[in-house]
């Protein structure tokens, strides 16, 4: 079994693939080795949606399961995140 760390870093794969546009192959794939090293239950362990919230959280996005945050009112490119900044969204 993975250690927590790992089940982490494939939600983010997962995440940052979805947000990205990886076609979906690219994102059969993923969800092929994500199944391999985690079992079916995958999306449901909480380390894999953490991963996964932290980079919805980067792109401003509400945590799985929320409802959609209202973006800030003094959103200005000075105050949004650097990924933000440098890819849009």
């Amino acid at each position: 079994m993975l250690d927590d760390k790992n089940f982490v870093l494939l939600g983010i794969k997962y995440e940052a693939a979805i947000l990205g546009g990886v076609d979906e192959a690219g994102l059969a794939k993923i969800v092929e080795q994500i199944r391999a090293e985690a079992g079916d239950g995958w999306s449901e362990i909480p380390m894999v949606v953490r991963g996964r919230n932290a980079v919805r959280a980067e792109h401003g996005l509400p945590p799985l399961g929320a409802p959609p945050r209202q973006p800030p009112s003094d959103a200005t490119p000075a105050n949004q995140s650097l990924w933000r900044r440098l890819f849009g969204g």
